[in-house]
């Protein structure tokens, strides 16, 4: 039997109350790599698909790929992964993991380098395309419980600084703000309950949907979390999120279908929708 969650989907301005809350960094940046494990995260187990595309991992339990399903007319581009050999691992200029987005002559390269907890301390995303190759290098760090607190990217058109903001593990504010363009910072409130939905929706899939629940805009680099690279989910599956941004507010609500273990098989926003199977 399918459990069914269903908001009702409009633009509001909502004059959100100010919340101030801290997290304590873990200082693991310079900490020796580790091995990748995804069980690290997902500790209910891997979805075999999100959004039409299927999850491939090897004899290790690691994603090798996320590609797409057969049939599905979608616009995602194939991702693989490749993490360094045992052998190598004292190789501190090898990254541990390459994850490569796109095929052909246009695709992305990045080389991820992973604290001890095993999840990325520092990216180099190398673009390449018909004019040539640029490189946008990213840092994250995460707090005492393993999840993603800062994440910082420096290249062309993105550079700046996002800080993630947490309460009874779950994220309750995301900041952005540019380092040239502060005309243009902005910040979200997320919420876990409204009301329709009086009791937070346990997070058992350990899902995250970073730009559309969280407004990170972390580009193409948030599919390492699918593999157990960006720090661990929220403790609760966010249901609305209020977007400040240009002095002026803007509402998304958010519906997930669950099925009987509790799992969410299918989430829709203000713009997106995404089946999970399980």
């Amino acid at each position: 039997m399918k459990k069914i969650i269903i908001m009702t989907y409009l633009s509001v301005a909502v004059l959100g109350a100010t919340m101030t809350f801290s997290s304590c960094s873990n200082d693991n940046d310079d900490a020796t790599s580790t091995v990748a494990n995804p069980q690290t995260v997902f500790t209910g187990g891997l979805p075999k698909s999100i959004a039409g595309m299927t999850i491939q991992t090897n004899e290790k339990g690691q994603v090798i790929a996320i590609v797409p399903e057969s049939g599905k007319l979608i616009t995602f581009k194939p991702i693989t992964f490749k993490y360094k050999d045992a052998t190598t691992r004292s190789t501190a200029s090898t990254p541990d993991v390459v994850m490569t987005i796109g095929e052909g002559k246009e695709y992305s390269t990045y080389n991820l380098y992973l604290n001890k907890d095993g999840f990325v301390k520092h990216c180099e995303e190398v673009v390449h395309n018909l004019d040539g190759e640029h490189t946008v290098p990213w840092n994250f760090t995460y707090n005492s419980n393993g999840q993603l607190l800062t994440m910082q990217s420096s290249g062309e058109g993105a550079t700046g600084t996002t800080t993630i903001i947490y309460q009874n593990g779950n994220i309750v504010e995301t900041k952005i703000e540019y380092f040239h363009e502060a005309e243009f910072n902005h910040s979200h409130k997320i919420y876990y309950t409204s009301t329709d939905i009086t009791t937070p929706i346990e997070n058992k899939g350990s899902v995250m949907l970073f730009d559309e629940n969280f407004g990170l805009d972390s580009d193409d680099v948030l599919y390492a979390y699918y593999a157990g690279l960006l720090g661990k989910a929220t403790k609760d599956l966010p249901v609305k999120l209020i977007d400040n941004k240009h002095h002026s507010q803007y509402t998304q609500y958010f519906s997930w279908t669950l099925n009987s273990a509790g799992y969410p098989i299918s989430f829709k926003g203000n713009h997106k929708t995404y089946s999970f199977s399980w």
